[in-house]
């Protein structure tokens, strides 16, 4: 009985010295804080959804927390140059979209589209839609578009950053419209609403939650939303098929990790996202900014990014800059 009693005090101290020396750190993770990387300014849409993220972060992490590390510039990809060498242990995560994707195409950098990180999961989808401050003369989508045409290059339209998202959504509209607009880059979707809410631009091509807030306190106006559908939230806003432009425009978030992350943290975290975003308080976060949450998963988010990339790659080259 002693005998047995002392073999099993030897296992229990064997086991705990392998949990000391990190033996079971797969089995309880996070056990620490995991740092997001967000390649565009506070208060941008990457920004905003990923804050919304790291809310609920702690209910499925353990109570280990998630923190926002904003890395601005070049739509996402000083960020992302960044974060190739972030660690590799699952605790670093990094936003990816495609505005982020095209870019890629667009300059010449050390990171590709869809080849380079490893993909987590797909959160939220949104469409890209024109806002105008509540004052201007623009009433419709086709005043803002007469006047484009009856003036070429006078009616200024920003952007959140130099062939990014929403500028190559914006030059889609051009084309689809037939005119030619002046189009303003900002560093980012926060500041690019504030240079429309100052007037230093006449109208701007955003994307959800970017100027949300704005049209709710009556700051600013959605002329139409380049979508399938109407925005619940703001069913009097047409689309643009309603306006006579048969043109959607959609846009993604995603989480990813740096390459050579291994895959069982690659599912564990994609688990952890799948109950964030399926948590009521993101939900309505995302809801309360025109923001549709779109799960995907690793295999299914990889490959969806490798759908997109192919596409910015065509769209891009079919482009003149």
């Amino acid at each position: 009985m002693r005998k047995a009693l002392i073999v099993s005090l030897c296992l229990i101290m064997a086991m705990g010295s392998l949990f000391a020396q990190g033996g079971s750190e797969n089995d309880v993770f996070p056990s620490k804080t995991v740092e997001a990387t967000v390649g565009w300014s506070a208060g941008g849409g990457g920004d905003v959804v990923f804050r919304a993220l790291a809310a609920v972060f702690p209910k499925y992490a353990n109570g280990q927390t998630m923190v926002i590390k904003n890395v601005n510039g070049a739509s996402g990809i000083t960020g992302a140059i960044e974060f190739l060498n972030a660690s590799k242990d699952g605790y670093s995560v990094m936003h990816w979209n495609n505005a982020s994707l095209t870019k890629t195409h667009l300059s010449d950098v050390p990171v590709t589209g869809a080849d380079t990180f490893e993909a987590v999961c797909q959160v939220v989808s949104s469409y890209n839609y024109l806002v105008v401050p509540a004052d201007s003369p623009y009433q419709t989508l086709q005043d803002l578009i007469d006047a484009a045409l009856a003036a070429p290059e006078t009616v200024t339209i920003g952007n959140a950053g130099a062939q990014g998202g929403n500028h190559m959504a914006a030059l889609l509209f051009e084309d689809a419209v037939g005119a030619t607009f002046v189009h303003v880059p900002f560093s980012g979707g926060g500041p690019a609403i504030t240079g429309v809410l100052s007037k230093q631009v006449d109208c701007v091509m955003a994307n959800a939650p970017e100027g949300i807030s704005n049209v709710e306190n009556g700051q600013l106006r959605i002329l139409a939303v380049f979508a399938p559908e109407r925005y619940s939230a703001f069913p009097d806003v047409p689309t643009g098929h309603e306006c006579g432009v048969d043109l959607d425009l959609p846009q993604w978030r995603t989480v990813v990790c740096p390459p050579g992350t291994p895959e069982e943290r690659i599912n564990q975290l994609a688990e952890i996202f799948k109950q964030c975003v399926a948590d009521p308080e993101f939900i309505a976060a995302m809801e309360s900014q025109c923001v549709e949450v779109t799960y995907k998963g690793p295999a299914e988010a990889d490959a969806f990014m490798h759908e997109e990339d192919a596409r910015y790659e065509e769209l891009v080259a079919s482009t003149t800059f």
